[in-house]
């Protein structure tokens, strides 16, 4: 098996955007010869080449939620997957399909989204089989003025989630059942609360509800109170010792900038 998970920006919110202290780029997934380009915050295009991955192998676009640190850089990810943009007649050439909520559409030039094969407005629950994947909407309790999505990707041999932003809820975990790998977005450490994230503590209970046991859990997406410039130090680690000690998961690992992982190694 040669999928593998890229992690292009372990850092999310204001703090980070402006700093960069944890980049903002989102992750590729390369699963089943479709690399796909989840979340492209400031910086995507920029940490594409810092890390030597090719932006004209994308092919699948996915924005969970109109939120900058998600979606700033679609546009850029879009035009770069091309090396041509139009014939000698300027027509357009295609390539590439969208799925998004209306709000990210509403954000985008026509002149960019003329550039894809297609555009799907998604939603939790929705459905779309793509390259024998067959990609699922899951729920978030995010934010009460943008709509959005996590995303389960079922495949031949395994399936692997993302929670995107979202509070805990009490069916959380349902969505869950079944996926081996799960990425999780985690704003904030221990117990420091967020209205619109979770923290380590909230959601350790609701990890241990999924059935049966995930294989691995890859966290990212930290808030300047996890590691930045509202911390003291760097509480990745700790949080990863605490999951390790009180989860019945098999496998945690702490997402960096520039982390590239191979699927099948997580699969246990």
């Amino acid at each position: 098996m040669k999928d593998k998970l890229v992690i292009l920006g372990s850092g999310g919110g204001r703090h980070h955007i402006r700093t960069q202290h944890r980049a903002t780029g989102g992750f590729l997934l390369k699963i089943n010869g479709v690399q796909a380009h989840i979340d492209p915050g400031p910086g995507a295009i920029v940490r594409l080449n810092q890390y030597e991955e090719d932006p004209l192998k994308t092919e699948l676009f996915i924005i969970t939620h109109a939120h900058v640190d998600h979606y700033n850089d679609i546009s850029a990810i879009i035009e770069s997957s091309r090396e041509i943009l139009h014939d000698k007649n300027y027509n357009y050439l295609k390539k590439g399909i969208l799925l998004t909520t209306p709000e990210v559409i509403s954000l985008i030039s026509d002149y960019h989204l003329n550039m894809l094969e297609k555009v799907v407005r998604f939603k939790a629950g929705d459905m779309l089989n793509y390259n024998e994947v067959e990609i699922v909407g899951t729920r978030v309790v995010h934010s009460p003025n943008n709509e959005g999505f996590g995303i389960k990707l079922i495949l031949k041999d395994y399936s692997i989630a993302y929670t995107s932003d979202t509070k805990i809820f009490e069916t959380f975990s349902n969505q869950y059942s079944g996926v081996n790998i799960l990425i999780l977005n985690l704003l904030r450490p221990d117990s420091v609360t967020c209205k619109r994230h979770v923290c380590t503590d909230e959601v350790i209970p609701y990890l241990n509800k999924i059935d049966p046991p995930l294989d691995s859990l890859i966290i990212t997406h930290f808030g300047s109170y996890m590691d930045g410039p509202r911390s003291n130090r760097n509480f990745v680690p700790s949080q990863v010792n605490k999951l390790q000690e009180q989860t019945n998961i098999k496998k945690i690992i702490a997402a960096e900038d520039g982390l590239k992982l191979k699927i099948d190694e997580l699969i246990i």
